[in-house]
């Protein structure tokens, strides 16, 4: 959503930034753009910088590790980061109704509020779902909006269940999936896409992708394209078979230009102070580069140009890193099992740490449940 710029570009406070490779105090009247604390952390950090409130040190498989030895520094980074993957300030809830007639019912509120002081605040009490149900991921059309008729909203459930919602109509359409919600990939996100204007989300195996538009009805069957990954390396097949014993999910994210990549997400176990931790161990970017009806041709890459991708914590996300400072272009940054940042071109992974092990942020859980929702 071009929408899902605002809360990257505006200028946010901060109290406490890394300058000249020290912690330093700013005055709370000194704008800050968010990332630019990112920045700081990915080009410092080390026994010789002279700061004792970070460290760099290398990971058991070749990974950065920066150590945020500060609990004040590291909320900042987990501030940061969240806010990244946050849908323009979209706030999601799911309560239990306490009307006699609903009490087997939970409803699921939108809130929204603009950035612009003079614009209303934008609720949205979207209708009943059944009592217990748990919200894997949520993608809209774009951000709410009572008064277009052609606003919808689609969400995932944790049992892979795809439900849609149209405005217009005030009503939930369940999408009935072929072979049933086994043929739905339970982890991977779910995308819209305003070029074609179609919902997106992989198949188990990220052979298919499933995608369904904004007008489906009731008995409709939601359309399944095939995923043709070209062009990987040689030297990468080897890799692979390692890979192989890894986690994975896949996560369809389009640029504001209509660029579509696919990012295969790929984490494993690892065992470390005593633990075993979940970390991730690298990324796989295709991009598109023909698209057929039913076929898509994703074509690996390590240069995704001036863009960066957010994953982990709601709808993928894809902007131009030139649109805010601090940004670093052909990037991945990722709040999953672990903050991090993945370079596309160094196939570099930077991942976030405290003393007591990696970095998490416990305001909201972590992939894969963006938009886990309960009643509360």
């Amino acid at each position: 959503m071009s929408q899902s710029l605002i809360r990257i570009l505006k200028p946010l406070v901060y109290t406490n930034v890394l300058r000249k490779n020290n912690l330093v105090r700013w005055c709370s009247s000194t704008p800050i753009y968010p990332f630019l604390l990112i920045d700081h952390l990915l080009k410092i950090g080390g026994s010789s910088n002279g700061s004792s409130s970070i460290s760099r040190r290398s990971g058991s498989e070749g990974e950065n590790e920066i150590i945020i030895k500060s609990k004040f520094l590291a909320g900042e980074v987990c501030e940061v980061m969240s806010m990244g993957m946050n849908q323009s300030g979209v706030n999601i809830h799911m309560k239990e109704n306490t009307s006699l007639r609903d009490m087997d019912n939970v409803r699921l509120n939108i809130y929204y509020k603009p950035s612009d002081p003079k614009s209303k605040s934008v609720s949205v009490h979207l209708p009943p779902l059944p009592k217990g149900s748990q919200i894997q991921n949520i993608a809209m059309t774009s951000l709410p909006d009572l008064k277009n008729d052609d606003w919808v909203v689609a969400i995932k459930f944790s049992v892979s269940q795809l439900m849609l919602y149209r405005h217009k109509d005030l009503r939930w359409i369940y999408i009935e999936t072929t072979h049933g919600h086994e043929c739905i990939c339970p982890y991977s996100s779910l995308t819209y896409s305003k070029k074609e204007q179609r919902f997106y989300t992989s198949t188990p195996g990220s052979d298919w992708m499933c995608s369904f538009g904004l007008n489906f009805k009731e008995k409709d069957e939601p359309t399944y394209h095939i995923i043709d990954k070209k062009d990987l390396p040689h030297y990468m097949l080897y890799e692979l078979e390692e890979m192989n014993s890894f986690t994975r999910t896949d996560h369809l994210v389009e640029s504001p230009s209509g660029e579509q990549f696919l990012i295969s997400w790929y984490y494993g176990d690892a065992f470390e102070s005593d633990t075993v931790v979940h970390k991730t161990k690298r990324f796989l970017v295709f991009k598109e580069q023909e698209n057929a009806k039913r076929h898509k041709d994703m074509y690996y890459t390590e240069n995704i140009g001036d863009l960066c991708i957010f994953l982990g914590y709601g709808e993928p996300m894809c902007v131009p890193a030139s649109s805010s400072p601090g940004l670093k272009p052909n990037c991945i940054y990722f709040a999953g099992h672990n903050f991090g940042v993945y370079d596309i071109t160094t196939q570099t992974i930077t991942l976030f740490y405290t003393e007591e092990g990696p970095l998490r942020s416990t305001a909201f859980p972590y992939w894969p449940h963006p938009f886990s929702l309960t009643p509360t």
